[in-house]
């Protein structure tokens, strides 16, 4: 891209696309890895919030309702376990399962055939 203006500016060249920006010590890769893992704890952190926001309303509900029929730590509970799941998923699956230990697992077995032939 060419810019040809008035301020001094006509005939320098850029190389980058439009949207990137320069300066970056990192690879894409890395930079789409470090994205991927903060969307995942992003993810986590909503889903957080939004549990607590809701399970704050029900226990309102139910308290309103009458106390002879308690019935929000069922949902407590059921949902407690999906973002317990949630939870492991993102923090403790991922290093073990995930992108990053096949990463890993892959330049382990490059080391090793590197070094014995």
């Amino acid at each position: 891209m060419t810019i040809q203006d008035d301020e001094g500016f006509e005939g320098v060249e850029f190389d980058a696309p439009p949207g990137s920006f320069q300066g970056r010590s990192h690879t894409d890769d890395e930079y789409r890895a470090v994205r991927r893992g903060v969307h995942k704890r992003m993810g986590f952190f909503r889903h957080l919030s939004m549990f607590v926001t809701v399970i704050a309303g029900l226990l309102i509900v139910d308290i309103v309702t009458g106390p002879d029929e308690f019935w929000v730590q069922w949902v407590v509970l059921v949902w407690g376990v999906v973002l317990g799941v949630h939870l492991l998923n993102v923090y403790v699956f991922d290093s073990l399962l995930g992108r990053e230990a096949e990463r890993r697992m892959i330049e382990r077995e490059l080391r090793k055939r590197e070094g014995g032939g």
